[in-house]
């Protein structure tokens, strides 16, 4: 039987990618740390889009509004995962993930059993034109690409996150609903709430708490309204806030 290095050689066109690999690694190694860190975040604008613009926006600005939105919901996620085995593993799907940020932060933090559950950490979007960046940033999260609506029956995670989505769809409840038949768990969302209009950009339409009540199998759990630094008062001085709901399935 043949080691894994022989099977590697023995695989068209990988041997080369891997000299290759190999090679950019020893040039990395002569940068300086600091020289080094750039680079990779020049990388990262460059697997963001043909656009040098959009690596900027997700660097500067969407992955820090990400962060801050899952530091508003990680005392909630603690709870939730605290439910599960401490030694064993939760599968987790952040949909809708932006540039990833959410999704490569708890891949990190909750790569081991240190604070609690191990997640298997997967991101689920419609488009495929973040998957390079996603994949190059944070190499511990799974991109799916495809449509809640397209999953088959046995596609189920044990908790789902979803920030600041929903908003963006005519009807909100179609797809918490579709989303609830692939969820075991919890149902974790985020979205803004009671948003004055007029409203921001691609927004559909005000997110109330009733959306989110009457679902079969599910109960709400947890619904909670708060003012957060990622979604702050406008310049006109509307204060804005956000709602967190946990829909949790009532057969656990």
């Amino acid at each position: 039987m043949n080691s894994p290095q022989q099977d590697d050689l023995q695989t068209p066109g990988l041997q080369p990618r891997r000299w290759m690999a190999r090679l950019c690694l020893r040039l990395l190694q002569r940068l300086r740390p600091r020289e080094a860190g750039m680079l990779f975040e020049d990388l990262q604008v460059l697997h963001a889009g043909p656009d040098p613009r959009m690596g900027a926006y997700a660097l500067e600005f969407n992955n820090p509004q990400a962060l801050c939105f899952l530091i508003d919901a990680y005392p909630t996620l603690q709870q939730v995962f605290a439910r599960y085995p401490r030694m064993g593993s939760i599968r987790f799907l952040d949909i809708g993930p932006a540039f990833g940020a959410s999704a490569g932060l708890l891949s990190q933090m909750h790569r081991s059993h240190f604070l609690g559950p191990r997640l298997e950490v997967e991101v689920m979007d419609i488009l495929d034109t973040r998957q390079a960046f996603i994949e190059l940033s944070y190499p511990r999260v799974r991109f799916l690409h495809g449509d809640v609506r397209d999953l088959p029956p046995q596609a189920v995670w044990d908790v789902v996150y979803c920030s600041n989505v929903i908003e963006h769809l005519d009807d909100p409840r179609v797809f918490i609903g579709q989303l609830l038949r692939h969820t075991r768990g919890q149902a974790v969302f985020l979205a803004p709430y009671r948003e004055e209009p007029p409203l921001s950009l691609d927004h559909r339409l005000q997110i109330t708490k009733e959306i989110f009540e009457g679902f079969e199998g599910f109960r709400v759990e947890t619904m909670r309204v708060f003012n957060s630094a990622s979604w702050p008062t406008t310049a006109e001085g509307v204060e804005r806030q956000q709602i967190l709901v946990v829909l949790a399935a009532t057969d656990r």
